[in-house]
């Protein structure tokens, strides 16, 4: 981990000293990861509560030329679940019900190219690529008190991104992976 985030630093203090333009940009997806679990999953037998935040998305990136952009993107998802479980519901014998409340939460660290295929000085339209580390943590309090903390190398490819307005204004995407499959947000550019 530690190293991961060296390297993102040494590649973010490398595109600084190279690049001309920034951007910086926030959004936010409610079709996220987890989100798109809960719309699958449904709910089960005995769940009162089910909340997902969504993935919220911070981007940074720095033009090489006209065409062609680097970054780094940090993104954050948590799902939240609370109910009453009946082991007999799960391994067909008995009444046994319980309470339970889990959580888990995932953050991304990731490297990102974009293409931008359409430039008119207010509207821009892209596609790329973002390859990161994830670590994610979750946890189940009550009778099934447990933590775990896992990591792994995950994706997202940005098919369609838009970006409406000359130094500041909305941006969206249309994609695939952790960043959620639709999202919409706000951007500058300097």
């Amino acid at each position: 981990m530690k190293r991961f985030i060296l390297v993102a630093l040494i590649l973010l203090g490398a595109l600084n000293s190279y690049c001309q333009k920034y951007e910086w940009s926030v959004s936010y997806s409610p079709l996220s990861p987890y989100g798109v679990e809960k719309m699958i999953d449904g709910k089960v037998p005995g769940q009162s509560k089910y909340f997902v935040l969504g993935a919220i998305n911070a981007d940074y990136y720095s033009y090489l030329n006209d065409w062609l952009k680097l970054g780094v993107n940090v993104m954050y998802d948590r799902a939240h679940v609370e109910g009453v479980a009946n082991i007999g519901y799960w391994y067909n014998y008995g009444q046994n019900e319980f309470e339970y409340s889990a959580t888990k939460s995932v953050l991304v660290f990731s490297p990102q190219i974009d293409f931008e295929y359409l430039r008119h000085p207010k509207f821009r339209m892209s596609s790329g690529l973002a390859v990161g580390y994830a670590i994610q943590q979750m946890s189940n309090n009550e009778q099934m008190n447990r933590e775990s903390i896992d990591d792994w190398v995950t994706f997202h490819l940005n098919l369609i991104s838009f970006r409406w307005g000359q130094k500041y204004g909305l941006t969206g995407s249309f994609g695939a992976g952790y960043k959620g499959v639709l999202s919409l947000g706000y951007f500058v550019r300097f």
